[in-house]
């Protein structure tokens, strides 16, 4: 160090002993302040890049709970991720776990909060991201007739299918009525109503009518008690009463209430398929407080590339 500088330190120690706290912090900001800000910028920065390193991650499981939150929940989301990722195994420190617990979306509400979630939720099956969804049943409904989820005899063992469906859990859409849509989708809608007979008739006439009703009359129609009623065979009544049951769910802003639902009876359908789930039983959902007014339905969409970990996150509600 040369004498000089010796000099400017020496001088410097000077001024500052003869200053109080507040007046060392202005002078050393006043005259510093340059490096200093240097110094910040480059701390901010670095911090910056090692979060943007660590969160991009790649993807290893990505799961929503659709319609779910409220003011019940107990368990947060990082919570869960970090349970999950221990119960499969997922290193945590090469791939990344989401579990998003608060999404919620309402095709039924034009607004632009909900014209971002279905952005969302759109990019997440086109990019093939969603692994896992738990729905309340209106909602799982309408991606369900969109073809959004995998039939479940494909997903899971026979075993396993066939438990699901002694404790009447499988949750079955009919794909006459997901054909019919598509064909209503296609602009088919004159030979859609031809097709179900003098009843969609009025429908065609009455179009307001035609979503008017409850929710819990539609549950009533697709989850008749098997003990009490039979399948008449009727295949045009049949779906009538599921064509009601989508109109119904699909145009009504409300969920389906927990004490309204009824499982959907693949009996009374022309073409069942087993695409969901009922887990309200199940002990993450039940201990956590979600789906706390209605009942969550799960399904595996049918483009997820990671289905194995789907269904270990099944078990995993199932605790």
């Amino acid at each position: 160090m040369n004498e000089k500088l010796k000099n400017e330190i020496k001088n410097e120690k000077k001024k500052l002993s003869r200053m109080t706290l507040g007046q060392k912090v202005e002078y050393i900001f006043e005259y510093y302040k340059f490096p200093i800000i240097v110094t910040v910028v480059v701390i901010i920065l670095v911090v910056s890049i090692l979060r943007t390193l660590i969160n991009n991650k790649p993807l290893g499981f990505y799961a929503m709970f659709l319609n779910g939150a409220g003011q019940e929940m107990s368990i947060g989301a990082d919570e869960l991720e970090k349970r999950f990722a221990e119960y499969a195994e997922i290193d945590g420190g090469k791939e990344k776990v989401v579990i998003d617990t608060t999404a919620s979306f309402n095709p039924n509400v034009n607004s632009q909060y909900t014209m971002a979630q279905n952005a969302k939720i759109t990019a997440l099956f086109a990019s093939h991201d969603l692994d896992a969804m738990v729905i309340d049943p209106g909602v799982f409904t309408y991606y369900a007739l969109s073809g959004a989820f995998a039939d479940l005899r494909e997903v899971l063992s026979d075993e396993e299918f066939r438990r699901y469906e002694e404790e009447n859990k499988i949750y079955y859409i009919d794909d006459e009525i997901r054909e019919k849509m598509k064909s209503l989708e296609a602009g088919e809608a004159d030979s859609y109503f031809a097709e179900s007979g003098p009843e969609a008739d009025d429908k065609k006439g009455n179009g307001s009518q035609a979503s008017e009703g409850s929710e819990k009359d539609a549950g009533e129609k697709t989850g008749a008690d098997t003990g009490k009623e039979e399948n008449s065979g009727d295949s045009g009544e049949t779906l009538d009463e599921m064509e009601q049951f989508a109109s119904d769910l699909m145009g009504k802003p409300e969920v389906v209430a927990r004490e309204d639902f009824k499982v959907p009876d693949p009996g009374r359908m022309k073409k069942p398929i087993p695409v969901g789930i009922i887990v309200t039983d199940t002990k993450i959902i039940s201990d956590g407080g979600f789906f706390a007014a209605t009942v969550p339905v799960f399904g595996v969409p049918v483009v997820s590339e990671r289905k194995d970990f789907a269904l270990k996150f099944l078990d995993f509600l199932e605790g």
